[in-house]
């Protein structure tokens, strides 16, 4: 798929218009062929063969596929019930039934670094190793989609130590229109990507431009900003000189800022938020909707949920290009299944509600039946130009990409090496005078037996040998939640956790040294926490990494005989936390598996 050269500021190539001249060719050829069966004046009838049937010339499907923020992401922690992402998933969907010939890829910027803000950002030079690594794979897969991929320039791709120097050294086919702080570094305002038809020629043109949201911290890294609207509206208009058919606006920016553009950009056919704002939205993003002349699209961040558009489009629509007001939206496969899916959860309620109205079931009934009958036709799309859109979860359920998956076992096993001889030796520092340090769970188990064969049997007593499975044990991301006090005074690090594998009792109850030597005073239990409050375990039960998490419902697998019974028992009734997460999966389609 061919792309045009990098365009310097302010100027846009013309060129000709392929497909105009092909109409052209195609015509004066009809004339000819008429004239050649005309015969003579006064000849009389010219015999002709029977006419052949000709079949329609084929419908140009055409997919886009837009990216939020990956933010250096290759796969998810795995510990949701079901997680979203991994650079295998991701392009295995790309490699499955869409086109390679035929696709446009757009991603907003931060794709590279994670957010200094987030939960990912790097504090030393060893994680920043670990995400220096990432990117390189992420770069090395993004860049196999040649042409068809288009990037932007984000904030967090320049917060690294590495600051510019990042786009010199993972190099990508990136746009910004407002800023020109990174022409040297191949970064131009826009593109235009053109897109085959069925006899191998240019048939259509996607236009494609990246504004950056200002902030006090995009600023800071990227120089003055101009205002996103007026970038805009000057690259959009070189992009249809330049041939655009369909303009594509990436906003490395809030959903605000998306609508900004989208309200007062004539001629921004489809807009893509870059940051997607809250826990649901970051994972899951939101459905595409119509705003000004447009389609603001909403992708979820790290590569969780992929926004796609799918455009059918008549071959004589090819000649002028309708725009978004014209184009007819049709469900697709994915939406209608989710719609079958509400009205059997409805129609189940209603029948089993003997109050319920007859009539309004049978109007339930009908709509079921139809909407069962058009997914079982598989109707093609008709019209000038059909649309479809889909929030693409990236699941364990989705093709494999060879190449992806390669790249994330080289990655762990680099991680592995680097870490173990990096941290091999190195212990946190020792408690300070009269501060309590970590003793491990047989000791605890010395005086608390019953308690600690409770223990035995939760999954806090398995949680470092998960990581052990798929060797990342040594990954910064992941061991500090699956050991005990680590880097705490006293306790553990990424190598040195002898002894303080899982999630033992001093995670809950605090460092144990004081009350081993010294159990009670007055009676009392000393040395130690009896019970973990909320916040305790919010440090690595978070909503991105245990999605059903409830305080109470945990409280119940964690308690019991010889741990806590008189407080388990005044818990209740109620679901526990195996339950929760057993519910949790099922809604997922099932466990992904644990794979290397």
């Amino acid at each position: 798929m061919p792309i045009s050269p990098p365009r310097a500021a302010g100027l846009a190539v013309l060129r000709p218009r392929p497909r105009a001249l092909a109409g052209l060719t195609a015509l004066v050829a009809s004339a000819i062929l008429a004239c050649a069966t005309c015969g003579s004046p006064g000849s009389g009838p010219t015999k002709t063969s029977p006419a052949e049937p000709t079949s329609p010339p084929p419908r140009l499907t055409i997919d886009l596929v837009a990216f939020a923020r990956v933010m250096g992401a290759v796969a998810p922690c795995g510990c949701t019930t079901e997680p979203l992402g991994g650079l295998q998933y991701v392009f295995g969907y790309l490699g499955h039934d869409i086109d390679p010939q035929r696709r446009l890829v757009v991603e907003p910027g931060g794709l590279l670094i994670p957010d200094p803000k987030g939960p990912e950002a790097p504090h030393d030079e060893a994680a920043w190793a670990q995400a220096y690594q990432r990117a390189g794979a992420l770069q090395e897969r993004f860049a196999s989609l040649g042409g068809s991929l288009v990037a932007g320039v984000g904030a967090n791709d320049l917060s690294s130590p590495l600051a510019q120097e990042a786009l010199k050294r993972w190099p990508l086919p990136r746009v910004l229109a407002n800023s020109r702080a990174f022409d040297e570094l191949g970064v131009v305002p826009h593109r235009v990507v053109d897109i085959p038809g069925h006899d191998g020629k240019p048939a259509l043109q996607l236009g494609v431009t990246a504004v950056h949201e200002p902030s006090p911290e995009a600023v800071k890294l990227l120089g003055p900003l101009e205002p996103t609207t007026n970038a805009a509206k000057r690259e959009i208009a070189a992009m249809r000189a330049a041939g655009a058919d369909v303009v594509i606006v990436l906003v490395h920016g809030t959903r605000a800022a998306a609508v900004e553009v989208a309200e007062g950009v004539p001629g921004a056919d489809i807009v893509v938020t870059g940051i997607p704002e809250g826990t649901e939205k970051a994972r899951l993003g939101a459905p595409a909707t119509r705003v000004g002349h447009g389609w603001v699209l909403e992708p979820g961040d790290q590569a969780q949920t992929l926004a796609h558009v799918r455009l059918s489009i008549d071959p004589s629509a090819l000649a002028a290009m309708p725009g978004p007001d014209a184009w007819k939206v049709q469900p697709s496969a994915a939406v209608q299944a989710k719609e079958l899916e509400r009205l059997d959860a409805r129609l189940t309620k209603f029948r089993a509600d003997p109050s319920a109205d007859p009539g309004y079931i049978a109007r339930l009934e009908q709509e079921r039946a139809a909407l069962a009958a058009s997914m079982a036709s598989d109707t093609a799309p008709s019209g000038a130009v059909a649309v479809t859109f889909e929030q693409q979860k990236i699941t364990c359920k989705l093709p494999v990409d060879a190449a992806g998956a390669e790249a994330l076992r080289s990655y762990d096993a680099w991680v592995a090496t680097q870490n173990q001889q990096r941290f091999a030796g190195v212990k946190p520092p020792p408690p300070a005078k009269g501060q309590a340090s970590y003793i491990g769970v047989e000791q605890c188990g010395a005086c608390h037996d019953a308690a600690e064969k409770h223990w035995a049997g939760t999954r806090h007593a398995g949680a470092y040998e998960t990581l052990v499975k798929v060797n990342k044990q040594f990954d910064l991301s992941c061991v500090g939640c699956h050991v005990t006090g680590f880097r705490q005074p006293g306790g553990s690090e990424v190598v040195e956790v002898a002894g303080l594998e899982d999630v033992q009792c001093e995670v809950c109850h605090g460092p144990g040294s004081i009350h081993a030597e010294t159990p009670e005073k007055a009676g009392k239990a000393f040395g130690i926490r009896r019970e973990a409050a909320v916040d305790v375990c919010l440090g690595c039960h978070t909503a991105e990494h245990s999605d059903t998490f409830n305080y109470e419902a945990y409280l119940r697998d964690v308690l019991g005989a010889g741990h806590g019974e008189g407080r388990r028992a005044l818990l209740g009734d109620g679901p526990t936390g195996r339950e929760l997460r057993a519910a949790g999966l099922e809604k997922a389609g099932g466990a992904c598996p644990k794979q290397m």
